[in-house]
């Protein structure tokens, strides 16, 4: 390799720590398992990011195209951590896999919640998340079992919290085995010694607003769990 190689390599260093620069990225993500660095095939597996939800557009599992996963935003909130799981690509993490309207729903659960719990209300925008990803020439996904992998990254954002809001089936199925929301909801569960609640996620509540009085109860079922 000569002077002008390494010249090369080196520019292209600088175009790319100015594009996560320019894109709002502070930090490198911390990521799990297989690394995208021109693998021809991958093994069977998960990869796991940890960092933001800003941090995860630059996240891939693999080199190649078409990979899915599971996405857990985390929303501390005093005693409580409330938990919203979607399923995501490429494609999606490029722009918010959370559309405007649900979260414009979640962050009014988030205040009257904050409100009842006498906490401040968590940010929205750039939550933390938690990713689990596979190759798709591995074979195999399902998104239970990629919200199944996310389980062990999510423990420590759950430390110091009493009770868990699950919002939809994903978070309910990788804590509660659960596929089932109308079996899951409207009761407290316990899960590790936590109390949990499992309810709509806010893009169901947007399709289907006749849920929301459903939805209300349950996070009212929440309150005395993280006032003990």
């Amino acid at each position: 390799m000569d002077f002008t190689d390494i010249k090369d390599i080196a520019e292209g260093l600088r175009r790319r720590i100015e594009f996560l620069i320019d894109s709002g990225i502070t930090a490198v993500p911390r990521a799990g398992g297989r690394k995208g660095a021109g693998a021809q095939a991958c093994a069977a597996g998960w990869a796991v990011f940890e960092g933001t939800l800003l941090e995860a557009a630059a996240f891939s599992p693999c080199a190649h195209q078409g990979w899915k996963g599971v996405l857990f935003a985390v929303f501390p909130l005093g005693k409580a951590a409330i938990l919203w799981g979607v399923p995501v690509s490429g494609q999606t993490l490029q722009g918010s896999p959370f559309g405007p309207e649900p979260a414009s729903q979640l962050e009014r659960m988030l205040e009257w919640l904050a409100g009842q719990l006498k906490s401040s209300v968590p940010r929205v925008s750039n939550p933390k998340v938690v990713l689990a990803a596979s190759c798709p020439e591995a074979g195999g996904y399902s998104d239970a079992g990629a919200a199944t992998a996310c389980l062990g990254a999510l423990e420590p954002y759950l430390k110091g919290a009493c009770g868990v809001l699950l919002m939809g089936e994903l978070a309910t199925w990788a804590f509660l085995q659960s596929a089932d929301m109308g079996e899951a909801r409207g009761r407290v569960h316990k899960a590790d010694g936590r109390s949990v609640v499992a309810t709509y996620s806010p893009d169901e509540l947007v399709r289907d607003p006749g849920l929301k009085k459903a939805a209300h109860a349950d996070l009212k079922l929440l309150i005395p769990a993280c006032s003990s």
